[in-house]
């Protein structure tokens, strides 16, 4: 309704021209270079600390700044988390980086030493097999400028005399304490590391209720455990606060974490693909690479579309009449279809999806509801599938970047693959995995409310042997 009249209307006040803006994260990718350089400040005491609080922010011609924040852990683990914001006023940067500094002073810096703490962190952390932030990879990187000879090269320290040393931070649980130490134990060898164990308060509920949590013994978390399974569906609000925190917990206990890096290894290699929200590509209707009969109005609408779907099914269903009249028999409309039937959980939706497939065999995200639905269904066995175990590129055959659409029931494939394969180390890898892959919170919250729920079942057979 409203989505898509004002899509029409775009359409026709450009006269069939798209004037498609860039999200904020594309400017950055492709022109925050460009951009002069603002300012660059760093928290003063960076060097005694090693933990480093940067920001690098640029000005645009309208005298708005964008700028992009950089945690730097010196001592071992490179960027640590990252973030930016937008085209926004000065006073509104202003005010934010009194919030980030929390009273703490800060200083300007010339560009050149931002880019060396920023890049010297990277690669003493990359020496030991760590990874920057999930955001810095896919955004805040092109903040700064190519790492080249052109950038004046200034000596930065890092690690402990020249080791590297991992400080437990208030958000680390003991599965990502142990997976550090592990990887510092392959990499640096027993004795080339130090780890420092800090007790840190911290006012957050879900921390709170970890902290309780650990203090019990795991005879007491597994009784806990069974009590609250029992009675999953009538759990009060508190309980449901501490369910979480105790399944994880009980899982970092009974998993091997040598086995949980290596899967974490393979299967991060294998489901960190570049997705891009602004590029709507023809494969993602239906459609071959060059097909030209789909305009991008035609494109936008189908994404009004599904997103009216997630959030009214009805209504969508309405709109999408409109949208099959328009377009006729485009491939799309199918993919709708079969959308709102698996919200509604419809018992028409096997039977529909199994029409749809033999319809069109190589329109790849019906081919992902296809593996999907086999794959969880009782009738069939992971081992009489077609193509298992499943490959990205068995469905997204020489694509280098695909739409968050596409991502989302890939990683919704991998959610219930690894579920079905009753290996809860595997599992567990897989939720650490999606820390540090490029999706919305929202895409996030519902695969983890899978795996949660799968992790709850694996447990239960687990601890009864």
């Amino acid at each position: 309704m409203f989505i898509i009249s004002k899509i029409h209307f775009m359409a026709n006040k450009n006269k069939g021209k798209m004037v498609q803006m860039l999200s904020p994260e594309n400017y950055i990718r492709k022109k925050a270079r460009s951009l002069p350089i603002y300012e660059c400040r760093i928290n003063e005491a960076w060097e005694d600390t090693q933990l480093v609080q940067l920001s690098v922010a640029r000005s645009h011609v309208n005298g708005n700044i964008t700028a992009c924040f950089y945690l730097v852990d010196l001592m071992c683990l490179g960027v640590k988390d990252t973030d930016f914001m937008f085209n926004v006023p000065v006073h509104t940067y202003r005010e934010h980086m009194e919030k980030i500094n929390n009273g703490l002073p800060s200083v300007d810096i010339v560009y050149e030493l931002a880019h060396n703490i920023v890049f010297a962190g990277l690669e003493f952390a990359d020496d030991y097999g760590f990874k920057p932030h999930k955001d810095f990879t896919s955004v805040t990187q092109f903040m700064l400028e190519e790492e080249t000879d052109d950038i004046e090269l200034i000596e930065i320290e890092c690690g402990v005399n020249g080791e590297p040393t991992y400080m437990r931070g208030p958000f680390d649980d003991d599965l990502k304490v142990k997976k550090i130490i592990a990887q510092l134990e392959k990499t640096a060898g027993q004795g080339n590391y130090s780890f420092i164990d800090e007790d840190e308060d911290y006012d957050g509920d879900y921390e709170d209720a970890s902290v309780e949590i650990d203090d019990m013994s795991f005879d007491e978390k597994k009784e806990l455990f069974f009590d609250l399974s029992k009675r999953i569906d009538k759990l009060n609000e508190d309980e449901l606060h501490h369910f979480g925190p105790l399944v994880n917990s009980l899982v970092d206990e009974v998993i091997d974490i040598d086995q949980h890096n290596i899967y974490y290894d393979e299967l991060f290699e294998k489901l960190c693909i570049e997705t891009d929200e602004d590029y709507i590509p023809n494969q993602l209707l239906g459609l071959s690479p060059n097909d030209q009969t789909v305009s991008d109005e035609h494109k936008l609408q189908f994404i009004g579309i599904y997103k009216l779907i997630l959030e009214n099914p009805k209504l969508g269903k309405k709109e999408l009449k409109v949208f099959e009249k328009e377009t006729k028999l485009l491939p799309a409309v199918s993919f709708l279809e079969l959308q709102i039937l698996r919200m509604e959980d419809s018992r028409k939706y096997p039977k529909r999806l199994k029409e749809y497939v033999q319809k069109y065999p190589d329109y790849s995200i019906i081919r992902l509801f296809w593996a999907t639905e086999q794959v969880t269904s009782s009738k069939i066995s992971l081992s009489d599938i077609p193509d298992y175990p499943f490959n990205p590129e068995s469905f997204f055959q020489d694509r280098i970047i695909i739409h968050p659409i596409e991502y989302l029931n890939l990683l919704l494939l991998y959610a219930f693959v690894i579920s079905s394969e009753n290996d809860l180390c595997k599992l567990e890898a897989f939720d650490s995995v999606l820390n540090d892959l490029d999706i919305s919170e929202d895409d996030e919250a519902g695969i983890r409310a899978i795996v949660l729920i799968h992790k709850v079942n694996q447990l239960l057979t687990l601890l009864k042997r």
